[in-house]
């Protein structure tokens, strides 16, 4: 009589076949726990290695100080005249006071008393000229104290040019209503002292006078 688990042609038992069916698998699970993939990137970069603790370095350079900026040059900057004659601006040429004359420019911050003689029609004002040189005009007007409805009527002005500097200038303004009072002003138009073009500002002003 012939055992179960043997068959024939002198193969393994089915109990010893099926027990090395289920020992392999476990067989090659062990092995691998000790043989680490090896995967490598196209350029031949390992990717699965990991770094320990034991594995970062921290690298440390000896430095050195940055040396003081030097100026190339000796001479400390300054502007210099340009060929378009913007920065700097030329000098102003000043004239010289002399014994009788010290020449000024007129001063906005104040405005002084206006004399005038009045007439019927018209009134005659005086004031003093501090000469200046950057004075290119005085201008002189009227304002009629007797407001009426609607626009009122322009005097206009009367333009002086600055001669006889340090002296007395005499201007008449014409036009006037009769028995009418004004108040008299004196502008004087200067060239600014940085950049172009004119500034005026009132530098003499009367009380009301009234024409006869």
């Amino acid at each position: 009589m012939k055992d179960r688990d043997t068959n024939s042609g002198g193969r393994l038992p089915l109990r010893k076949r099926w027990l090395l069916l289920l020992v392999t698998p476990l067989v090659l699970t062990g092995c691998s726990l000790f043989t680490a993939p090896s995967a490598k990137k196209s350029g031949g970069t390992d990717i699965t290695s990991e770094v320990t603790g034991s594995d970062q370095w921290l690298v440390v350079a000896q430095g050195s100080a940055t040396p003081t900026p030097q100026p190339s040059s000796g001479v400390s900057p300054a502007p210099t005249a340009t060929s378009s004659g913007f920065l700097p601006l030329p000098p102003v040429v000043r004239p010289t006071p002399s014994a009788t004359c010290a020449r000024d420019t007129p001063h906005f911050n104040k405005i002084n008393a206006l004399a005038v003689t009045p007439g019927t029609t018209s009134a005659t004002v005086n004031w003093y000229n501090v000469g200046g040189y950057n004075i290119v005009e005085f201008r002189i007007t009227a304002i009629s104290q007797d407001l009426k409805l609607g626009k009122q009527r322009d005097i206009g002005f009367v333009r002086v040019k600055p001669g006889n500097p340090c002296g007395f200038l005499s201007a008449t303004v014409s036009g006037l209503d009769r028995r009418t009072g004004y108040v008299f002003t004196v502008d004087a138009v200067v060239t600014r002292r940085s950049g172009d073009g004119t500034h005026a500002a009132t530098v003499f002003r009367s009380s009301v006078v009234y024409t006869k």
